[in-house]
């Protein structure tokens, strides 16, 4: 286990492990009764939607989030940006243009934030938990107000009206593929999920901007929650940017990732217009797309003589993705180190990997990395100096997180922006 993974934020997961154990659901009701002894003001981010994106879907999010982030930072704004999970550290989900909070700040902020919960927590209203990733929405916006951010951009977790990211209101709204992952959790269905997704979208909220979506109903159903609430529809490839960003983000972001750096910038593009802001220069935007670090989705490091290739791919189409651009980059993998998590079933995963030299990481146990953090991994049993020269890394955040870690990948910026003047 990475030794940055090991944070002092723990105590954002305690009303949850106690009340869940006795049936409590989690309650977006605790999350706005707490906000404002937070300084958090919902109502003032309801009356400016112009100053918010919030990204949803089921693959993608962080990086559309990212590329819509470095798009308005670009223009001159002070970005902050929430992201769902961090690779080394939960630190990573919290950003102001593009760096993850220092150490001493998330620190403070977390104390801060979980003494003011437990003080609070008799007067809040008694009908859950306060989630763990709402705690973080709430420590995020806490931070993005003391940092003077001008807009920020918001990654939902799993889903979307369930999520506190729904309590403020977005101007736009970017929506990622959509795909059969938590079901009987979010829904019954692709289009089910579609909904709930699309339930962060409110009154407020002027655009939504869709990815292409593999199901029709998914598709169908994300529009009509669009129009229901009064709101232009994009498509992210008609409201797409300029030729140099949109190249620039192909390289920042290969395989699957370019369509939702487009879908991000476009998201940018659309805030910008709905805040009566001018575009970014395009030389300002290039290099700020440019700039963009994604480590863990199809990024390529350096291991003495090996090249290694990590990617946070878990379905089979973003697996043959991975295999075919690593063997056009680097040339076909020597060994493909996967990790499956004891609750996947790993028959999709090995099958897209047939023929393929597969490692797999050993699990070690039903013991977990931590709270949230998935199923522990023992990746000291596999002697990695054997995987030959070119190695592609396959499996969840958390593994991504610990090989990173291993080959010492900085991971606490996303992205560069020039100084202000």
């Amino acid at each position: 286990m990475s030794r940055e993974r090991i944070e002092t934020d723990q105590a954002f997961f305690a009303e949850r492990n106690a009340r869940r154990a006795a049936g409590g659901r989690r309650s977006l009701g605790r999350a706005r009764a707490l906000a404002p002894h937070l300084g958090v003001d919902f109502d003032d981010w309801r009356a400016h939607p112009e100053r918010v994106v919030t990204v949803v879907g089921s693959k993608g999010k962080g990086t559309a989030a990212t590329f819509a982030s470095a798009a308005l930072a670009a223009a001159g704004l002070r970005v902050g940006t929430l992201t769902s999970p961090g690779l080394r550290s939960n630190r990573e989900r919290i950003r102001v243009d593009g760096a993850a909070i220092s150490r001493r700040d998330y620190e403070a902020l977390v104390a801060e934030v979980a003494a003011i919960a437990v003080r609070m927590a008799e007067q809040l209203p008694d009908d859950g938990y306060l989630s763990p990733s709402g705690l973080f929405t709430l420590s995020a916006l806490r931070h993005f107000a003391g940092r003077g951010c001008d807009v920020v951009v918001l990654e939902a977790g799993m889903g979307g009206a369930s999520d506190e990211v729904a309590l403020v209101s977005p101007g736009v709204v970017a929506v990622t593929g959509v795909l059969a992952e938590h079901l009987g959790l979010l829904g019954e269905s692709v289009a089910a999920i579609a909904r709930e997704k699309a339930g962060v979208i409110t009154n407020a909220t002027r655009d939504v901007v869709v990815a292409d979506q593999d199901d029709p109903a998914a598709a169908a159903a994300i529009a009509a929650a669009a129009a229901a609430h009064g709101c232009r529809h994009h498509r992210a490839a008609v409201a797409d940017t300029a030729g140099a960003a949109r190249a620039a983000a192909a390289q920042a972001a290969p395989g699957l990732g370019s369509g939702n750096a487009r879908l991000g910038m476009a998201a940018a593009t659309l805030l910008l217009d709905l805040a009566g802001r001018p575009a970014p220069p395009t030389d300002a935007l290039e290099a700020a797309v440019r700039s963009v670090r994604l480590p863990g989705r199809l990024s390529r490091h350096r291991r003495g003589d090996q090249d290694w290739i990590i990617d946070c791919a878990t379905n089979p189409a973003a697996i043959a993705t991975a295999v075919a651009h690593t063997t056009a980059t680097v040339g076909p993998p020597t060994s493909v180190l996967t990790f499956v998590p004891r609750h996947r079933d790993p028959a999709p995963l090995l099958d897209a990997l047939r023929g393929q030299p597969v490692v797999p990481v050993p699990a070690a146990g039903p013991s977990r990395v931590g709270p949230g953090r998935g199923t522990a991994l023992r990746l000291e049993a596999v002697d990695l100096d054997a995987l030959g020269p070119r190695v592609l890394a396959l499996g969840p955040v958390y593994f991504a997180g610990e090989l990173l870690a291993t080959l010492g990948v900085d991971c606490e910026r996303s992205f560069s922006v020039a100084p202000r003047r």
